[in-house]
């Protein structure tokens, strides 16, 4: 038995060393064709990471799959080639460029991440929520979920780039620890199971999302990034929309937040939020961002336009047309043979349907207003508005006897607004920081250059 398997074993043996010896050619084998995600080849995609991210910023990009970069406790999917660029384009404008030109070189080289890994799927947690990005060690920031990302969609770039600034003052927290004041303003509702906390308990309770009531540093971020990203309306409506408990902690935790960036880091809060809005109006397109979607959603009550009161109009003039009729009315006002004074106009917004113009005047010392009603038709996507005279509107002194006593010197502003349509917008363009969101108007349909504008109400 064992000489028969020494034979065995001689013989396989033999047929080996035939085998090893033998000559052949080269075996010619493309693994890049095998493994389309081959870490070694340097693709366009890889030089544009590198020239944009690494070269400028210090910022390395890992997107070819790799464990460990999520942990052995989770399956997480790769992501998407044709993902990655789109993802961080949107990381450079919305995030980078924006925290460059207001904060400075030196702000972003101390404080940026300095790594950002890419995941293709959401990152599950035992409760059934998943993870949509981590940060760690105050210099990685890992973005889960992008191969649902779609360019085309103002929606997903708005929320992905909500994300970003959500892990990125994780990030300067864990450097520049978050105020005390903050974590104290809603103390007594946080809750670990914030999955079963609804959306309008959360609003009551003061919190912009569910998730911010999970704990302090949640919030923290979850309030910063819907300043930033979502904007001051989106803000204001939330604060608007609560409890009067829930909208003093949403308005006390926005002025937190803004002395942190402000004292802490050095950083001009309103600014930074300015540049960023300017981002998601005009290079997203994100109609949540615009004037006319939240005139539709009736959060401004009123606009008013003061030209002798308010010192903004030195800096943006109100436009040769509408001034010219604003002021015949001035002169037409003060003409009439009572001894009065016009000061001002004010259009008030009853519904998302109903708007009224109310002329504040002066007899002596005594102030009183004129009053007359339109309908709006307003297209909250395109923001073209159409005013049409309506009925009066009440039966009291300021509709009928003010306004009858009033109508032949206002009567050309009357015509000025229900002969034109309109398109509403953020006016005047370009105005700082301190007034980005305070102001809106509208222009004349074709015509940008005849437009007026005035402070907004709440």
């Amino acid at each position: 038995m064992k000489k028969n398997i020494f034979k065995i074993f001689a013989a396989l043996f033999f047929i080996a060393v035939i085998v090893s010896c033998r000559k052949e050619d080269p075996l010619n084998v493309d693994f890049s064709k095998l493994n389309i995600d081959n870490p070694v080849a340097n693709t366009p995609l890889d030089t544009w990471l590198t020239t944009t991210f690494l070269n400028e910023y210090n910022i390395d990009v890992i997107y070819r799959y790799n464990r460990f970069y999520h942990g052995d406790d989770r399956d997480v999917a790769a992501v998407k080639v044709d993902k990655v660029q789109p993802q961080m384009q949107t990381v450079l404008e919305g995030f980078l460029l924006p925290y460059r030109k207001v904060a400075g070189v030196t702000f972003i080289k101390k404080y940026a991440p300095k790594q950002f890994v890419l995941f293709g799927s959401g990152s599950y947690n035992p409760d059934n929520s998943y993870t949509l990005a981590t940060a760690a060690a105050g210099r990685n920031i890992t973005i889960y979920d992008l191969n649902s990302f779609d360019l085309s969609d103002p929606n997903t770039i708005v929320n992905k780039l909500r994300t970003i600034h959500h892990e990125f003052t994780h990030i300067l927290n864990q450097i520049v620890p978050m105020p005390v004041d903050f974590q104290l303003i809603t103390k007594s509702t946080y809750l670990a199971t914030w999955t079963t906390k609804s959306d309008e308990s959360a609003q009551a309770d003061g919190y912009v999302t569910p998730y911010a009531s999970s704990q302090p540093g949640e919030d923290f971020a979850e309030t910063t990034t819907s300043l930033l990203v979502y904007g001051q309306a989106w803000y204001d409506d939330r604060a608007n929309g609560s409890t009067a408990a829930g909208k003093i902690a949403l308005k006390a935790k926005e002025a937190s937040v803004e002395q942190y960036f402000t004292v802490n880091l050095g950083i001009d809060f309103r600014a930074l939020q300015r540049e960023i809005q300017e981002v998601v109006r005009n290079t997203y397109n994100y109609q949540q961002a615009s004037f006319p979607y939240w005139l539709g959603q009736n959060l401004y009550k009123s606009l008013i336009v003061n030209a002798a009161g308010d010192p903004i109009y030195s800096a943006f003039p109100l436009s040769t047309p509408f001034s010219l009729v604003n002021n015949n009315m001035k002169t037409a006002i003060a003409a009439l043979p009572y001894g009065l004074t016009y000061n001002f106009m004010k259009l008030n917004f009853t519904s998302s349907t109903a708007m009224d113009i109310e002329i504040n005047f002066n007899q002596g010392t005594r102030s009183f207003i004129s009053r007359y009603a339109y309908t709006m038709d307003l297209d909250q996507a395109t923001g073209q508005t159409k005013f049409t005279i309506a009925a009066v509107g009440g039966n009291d002194a300021s509709w009928v006897g003010n306004a009858n006593l009033l109508r032949p010197a206002v009567q050309p502003m009357l015509d000025y607004l229900s002969n034109n349509t309109f398109v509403a917008d953020w006016l005047p363009t370009g105005v700082d920081a301190v007034n980005y969101n305070k102001y809106g108007g509208f222009y004349v349909l074709g015509t940008p250059a005849n437009n007026f504008y005035g402070l907004l109400g709440q």
